[in-house]
């Protein structure tokens, strides 16, 4: 029994979807069951009450549009097999969907003979997910059944572990206390073991609720040397070793309230790290009325409340790090809007963005702001010439985004903030802005024929 949902405004349409599925489940011989929701917010409802299989979900609907409902349904949903159908041409609002979690999409009016062939390919796909998740005992030492996905690192050199730090730090994946505290205990005792000469196996399985680390042929790792490592990281949530093995159990969307440390004394003044800034004598011109580029307002940052917290959380020598970084970006970023960038010097730009990122990635308190960093340092990296070419626009934003960086470290590890996460916001905004501003995605360049090609059944 397949359960199939037909999302769709018009009943038209869901009668025609309807036939069409029917006649061929008669002709295949399968069972189905048919829902029918008219709108976005109708097809949420019925995906809480009950489990389907395929859903066929138009776009442009009044109460709830399909893209918002097709990220609401995969989120809780993550198996259900989602395919848009619409008549739009319109290839943002295809992508839209697809993005949100759409696996295909089907253009109206619908061709029989190929709305077959690819139901029989949906079908089919779904009877694979199905074997695809069944579970079984893997690699880790508690026993516990997983999904018979496994992800495997070989972990040879500090490439590898590079790879897998970020892979699981630096992707959507939720940046938990819990999360960060695994990825750097296993990373730390990787590292370990590359000092030694060993070459340990790293496995990650997953559960519906768990993921399981395990790091095998750990040989001439002292386990008292493991142990250490893993008391560093208090918010790692379980842990079994073995000989020469070691298994780390992580909860998904386990997420650890951030805690304020107010440091016991901290220096009245700290020689800034940033070069000062003498302005010039067209800086007036910068920030002309009409100047149609979004910028930070950044008093209410400089006036704190009464109480003034200096946060401690970071590593002194990762915060040298991310000063001296910040030091050069700051130079860089002075020369954009100048009208004389070299490509060399975006490809700088971009590489002490990332630097900061990875940097700041390590610590729950600033991971949201090193996601933010490491996205646009991928955007800037990958649009070089679009970077140069919009420079003379960028120049007041990229100006205002250094000095957002810097107010960051200044005030959180030195002047004293209300909160850790006090600059959080207009960093990510402002990296997201300034992303949006550099990148070039021309979507109209891609026609509905080529987006009905997802699949080439």
């Amino acid at each position: 029994m397949k359960n199939i949902l037909i999302v769709d405004k018009s009943p038209d349409w869901r009668s025609t979807l309807r036939s069409l599925i029917e006649a061929y489940s008669h002709e295949e011989h399968l069972e189905v069951s048919i829902y029918e929701a008219t709108d976005g917010s109708e097809a949420v409802m019925f995906c809480d009450q009950e489990e389907f299989d395929l859903i066929f979900t138009g776009i442009v609907m009044d109460e709830m549009d399909g893209v918002r409902a097709t990220e609401l349904i995969r989120r809780k949903n993550p198996k259900v097999m989602i395919i848009a159908v619409s008549a739009s041409e319109d290839s943002e609002l295809i992508h839209s969907i697809l993005h949100s979690g759409a696996e295909d999409y089907i253009a109206k009016p619908i061709n029989p003979d190929i709305f077959n062939a690819r139901l029989t390919n949906y079908i089919a796909l779904i009877n694979s997910r199905r074997r695809y998740f069944s579970m079984h005992t893997g690699h880790n030492l508690f026993g516990e059944t997983t999904y018979a996905r496994t992800v495997s690192f070989c972990i040879k050199n500090y490439d590898v572990l590079a790879e897998f730090w970020e892979y699981y730090l630096l992707q959507e994946t939720g940046g938990s206390s819990q999360l960060v505290d695994t990825v750097r205990a296993i990373h730390d005792i990787g590292s370990l073991a590359l000092k030694r000469g060993v070459h340990p196996c790293l496995w990650i399985e997953e559960s519906d609720h768990k993921i399981y680390f395990t790091l095998e042929k750990l040989s001439d790792i002292k386990p008292s040397l493991i142990r250490k490592i893993l008391s560093k990281n208090q918010h790692i949530d379980r842990v079994k070793t073995a000989r020469n093995s070691v298994s780390i159990s992580y909860t998904k969307e386990a997420a650890t309230p951030q805690k304020e440390v107010v440091a016991k004394s901290a220096p009245s003044t700290f020689p800034s790290p940033f070069p000062e800034e003498k302005p010039s004598e067209n800086e007036s011109a910068l920030v002309a009325p009409n100047y149609d580029i979004p910028t930070s307002n950044h008093a209410p940052h400089l006036v704190l409340s009464d109480e003034k917290h200096i946060f401690n959380y970071m590593d002194e020598e990762d915060l040298e790090d991310i000063k001296e970084y910040l030091s050069r970006l700051n130079t860089l970023l002075l020369l954009v809007g100048s009208g004389d960038i070299a490509p060399e010097e975006v490809d700088e730009i971009s590489y002490y963005i990332d630097r900061i990122s990875k940097a700041a990635s390590i610590y729950p308190e600033s991971y949201q702001i090193a996601v933010a960093l490491g996205k646009l340092a991928s955007t800037i990296s990958n649009n070089v010439q679009m970077f140069i070419d919009k420079s003379s626009s960028l120049g007041l934003f990229c100006k205002t985004f250094g000095l957002d960086l810097m107010n960051w470290i200044q005030m959180v590890f030195y002047d004293g903030a209300p909160s850790v996460n006090f600059m959080d916001d207009t960093i990510i905004s402002n990296a997201q802005m300034l992303g949006s501003m550099i990148e070039s995605v021309e979507i109209g360049s891609s026609s509905s024929s080529d987006m009905d090609d997802i699949f080439d059944f």
